[in-house]
C-alpha cells in the first residue's frame, strides 16, 4: 500500500513538473513569437526580400508582416528598391482557359520565362487597362473594377459617366499612376452627340481619393462623313497622348495627368498606324492590307513635330517563325507592345478576306527583334483567342481595396 502510494505520489511529481516545463516551453514561444526588432527595422528588412518570397511566403509568417507586406507605404518602398521585371499578362477570351503572366528571366522575350496563373473571375469582366501590377476591367453589365491579381484585392469603380457605359471601346479609357505624388487616375475620352453637334468629352477620377468622375475639358468636332476615331496612351510618366481624327487627318495631343489639363502642342499622325512608346520615344508603326510588304517604323521628334523613318521591318517569313502556312494577303498585324527591343504584334489566322472572323480567332503572336532583325514565334503564348498586356507583378494596392478575387 505504502509502494503504491509513494508511486502514485512520484506520477504526480512527474505529470507536475512536465506541466510546468510545457508551460515554461509555451511562455517561451510566445516570446519569440512576438517582434524581436523595432517596427520601422522590420519594415526595412522586408524591402530587401524578392517580391515572390513576400507573396508566397513572408505575409504568411505573421498578421504584422501581413499587414505591412500588404501596405500602401510598403509597395512604394519595394518598388524603389527592387527592380520589378515587366512581362505580359495574357488574357483568355475562352472559357475554361485562364489567363496568366509571362515574366522573363533575361528580359529579352526570346529567353527563358516563368509562367504564372493569375486567373480573375469572369464577372469581373475583361481588361481596358493597365498600370504598375494594377488591372482595370469592364463587365458586361457596366460594373467597372481595379484588380492587383497577384495580391487577390479588389476596388470597384463607379459606373462610367457616359453614353457608353456598357461599351466603352478599351483604348478610351486608361490608367494613369502620377509620377508627382504616386496617386492613381483613371481618364475617359467619351464621345458625345448633341444635336447634330459632336463634343469629345474628358473625364478624370482620382481612385481612392474622391472616387467621382470629374469633367475636365470639353471639345467640339466636326467629323466627315460621321467618321469618328479617339484613343488614349499613355507614355508611363506625366504624359497622355489623345489621338483623334480632326477633319481629314489624325492628330495627337498631349495632356498632363499631373495638372489634368490639355497641352496645346499637336502632332500629326499617319493614316492607319500603331502608336507604341519606345523607351521616351513615341513611335508609329504603318500597317497595311498585305502582310508580304515591309512595315515602316517612324520615331517622332517632340521639338519639330515631324516623324523619321527609325527602322523597316520585314517582309517576313512567318512558315519558318511559326510552322504555319499563312495567307498574308487581307490581313493586318496588329501592333501590341514595344519591349527593350522586341515589337510584338499578332496576326488571326482565322480572318477573311473582309475582315469578318468566320470563327472563334486564333491568334498567333510573334516578336520581331530589332537589333538582330529576327522574327520568332513567342511560344509562351498559346495559340487561340488571347489579348496581351504590358504587366508588372507588384504589391500595389490602395487601402480601400477588398481582398480574395
Amino acid at each position: 500500500m505504502d509502494k503504491n502510494s509513494d508511486s502514485d505520489s512520484k506520477s504526480h511529481d512527474h505529470a507536475y513538473k512536465n506541466m510546468n516545463q510545457n508551460s515554461n516551453n509555451i511562455e517561451s514561444c510566445n516570446v519569440i513569437s512576438k517582434p524581436l526588432l523595432p517596427e520601422d527595422l522590420n519594415f526595412d528588412i522586408l524591402t530587401f526580400v524578392p517580391l515572390i518570397c513576400l507573396i508566397n511566403s513572408a505575409r504568411h509568417v505573421c498578421k504584422t508582416w501581413a499587414a505591412t507586406i500588404t501596405s500602401f507605404g510598403f509597395s512604394e518602398a519595394h518598388k524603389r528598391r527592387a527592380r520589378y521585371k515587366h512581362g505580359l499578362y495574357v488574357e483568355s477570351f475562352m472559357t475554361g482557359v485562364s489567363s496568366y503572366f509571362l515574366e522573363f528571366n533575361d528580359d529579352v522575350i526570346n529567353g527563358e520565362f516563368e509562367r504564372t496563373y493569375l486567373g480573375i473571375p469572369q464577372g469581373m469582366g475583361k481588361i481596358i487597362s493597365s498600370c504598375e501590377g494594377l488591372l482595370l476591367l469592364l463587365n458586361t453589365s457596366g460594373q467597372v473594377f481595379l484588380v492587383n491579381p497577384i495580391l487577390k484585392c479588389w476596388l470597384r469603380i463607379p459606373p462610367f459617366p457616359s453614353s457608353r457605359k456598357h461599351g466603352v471601346f478599351r483604348p478610351q479609357c486608361t490608367i494613369v499612376r502620377v509620377p508627382r505624388t504616386s496617386e492613381f487616375k483613371l481618364f475617359l475620352l467619351d464621345i458625345v452627340t448633341i444635336l447634330s453637334e459632336v463634343w469629345y468629352v474628358f473625364y478624370v477620377l482620382r481612385i481612392g481619393i474622391d472616387n467621382s468622375w470629374k469633367v475636365i475639358a470639353k471639345r467640339e468636332l466636326l467629323a466627315p462623313h460621321g467618321l469618328l476615331f479617339s484613343e488614349l496612351i499613355h507614355n508611363g510618366g506625366d504624359g497622355l497622348y489623345w489621338k483623334s481624327n480632326d477633319e481629314i487627318t489624325y492628330i495627337l495631343r498631349e495632356i498632363d495627368v499631373d495638372k489634368e489639363i490639355i497641352i496645346t502642342r499637336e502632332y500629326p499622325v499617319l493614316w492607319r498606324s500603331n502608336i507604341l512608346w519606345m523607351g521616351k520615344y513615341l513611335s508609329c508603326i504603318t500597317s497595311c492590307e498585305d502582310l508580304s510588304r515591309p512595315f515602316q517604323v517612324f520615331i517622332l521628334d517632340s521639338d519639330s513635330r515631324e516623324w523619321s523613318c527609325y527602322h523597316e521591318m520585314g517582309p517576313f517569313d512567318y512558315v519558318a517563325a511559326c510552322g504555319h502556312e499563312l495567307d498574308v494577303r487581307y490581313k493586318y498585324a496588329c501592333f501590341r507592345l514595344w519591349i527593350n527591343d522586341l515589337i510584338i504584334f499578332d496576326i488571326d489566322r482565322q480572318q477573311n478576306r473582309r475582315g469578318a472572323n468566320t470563327q472563334s480567332p486564333k491568334n498567333i503572336y510573334f516578336g520581331y527583334n530589332i537589333k538582330t532583325r529576327k522574327l520568332t514565334k513567342i511560344e509562351g503564348i498559346d495559340m487561340g483567342s488571347f489579348e496581351v498586356w504590358l504587366h508588372t507583378n507588384s504589391l500595389a494596392s490602395l487601402p480601400s481595396m477588398a481582398t480574395d478575387v
